[in-house]
């Protein structure tokens, strides 16, 4: 069902040319252009599609400035020139086809972002309207929508394959972390009784970061303990992937007061 959203109206008619309003008897500024057609609830979305799930939809809001006479057919159709995304392979339009009637002012469309299609490094689809009866404003007159593929976590924790300067060649659980947005590596500081997890945080991007943790390792020539810190390095970002699940974290290891030994690249691979 269509709704007047009178907010998004009053945008739409500031955002007018000033030569299509006069004002009435009541000396308030009134709106005479023409009903033109523009994307009214934002002009770009990021999608993601995540595996297993098949598909994604979302709706797509476009309106008019000012209240349509008769029936009005409406199409959004796709840019082909400035999409990278596919029409029928990376995506469909649900209802590519809507009509506004007497007095209506907005519409929508559903289009269906496709699993098989879709890639982490993302692509972009470009839509515009079109009508034989209205025109298309010379503003918010392109919808951008930047779809990509994404896996829950629940898809990347389990067990994994791991090289590593620490421990050589292992195999470890990770599992989800004791808080939001976290996870561990079991038994990755195996001589820590008290705290022998591997814990790191991680972003929307998977961008992984974690805190110093204290390996359990006492090394008796020093006299202290081997600790795990961020990489000191600006160049060495550790993320993970969760649809191929793999894990790359660089880690300086050192003893507090006494030295480094530099940064070292950690690599998990799911089994």
């Amino acid at each position: 069902m269509k709704k007047i959203k009178l907010l998004s109206l009053v945008a739409l008619f500031s955002a007018a040319a000033f030569t299509s309003c006069t004002d009435d008897d009541k000396g308030e500024r009134v709106y005479k252009g023409d009903a033109l057609l523009n994307f009214h609830n934002g002009v770009s979305k990021d999608v993601f599609v995540f595996s297993g799930t098949g598909f994604t939809e979302i709706d797509i809001d476009y309106g008019v400035v000012k209240a349509v006479s008769g029936t009005n057919t409406v199409t959004m159709v796709v840019d082909t020139e400035t999409s990278t995304a596919v029409e029928g392979v990376d995506f469909t339009i649900i209802n590519g086809t809507d009509e506004l009637v007497d007095g209506e002012t907005t519409g929508q469309f559903k289009v269906r972002f496709l699993e098989d299609g879709a890639v982490q490094t993302g692509k972009v689809v470009n839509f515009k309207l079109s009508s034989s009866s209205l025109e298309s404003a010379v503003f918010n007159n392109t919808y951008t929508v930047n779809v990509s593929l994404s896996c829950d976590i629940s898809a990347f924790v389990g067990d994994f394959d791991a090289t590593t300067w620490w421990l050589g060649t292992s195999t470890h659980a990770v599992a989800v972390g004791p808080s939001a947005n976290t996870i561990q590596i079991n038994d990755f500081w195996e001589d820590n009784a008290s705290a022998p997890n591997f814990v790191l945080s991680y972003n929307d991007s998977f961008i992984v970061t974690f805190a110093e943790q204290n390996t359990g390792y006492f090394v008796a020539q020093y006299n202290g303990y081997i600790w795990a810190r961020m990489s000191t390095d600006a160049s060495q970002v550790s993320s993970f992937n969760p649809c191929t699940r793999t894990m790359t974290v660089y880690v300086n290891y050192y003893i507090p007061g006494v030295g480094s030994y530099g940064n070292k690249q950690e690599v998990f691979t799911g089994i």
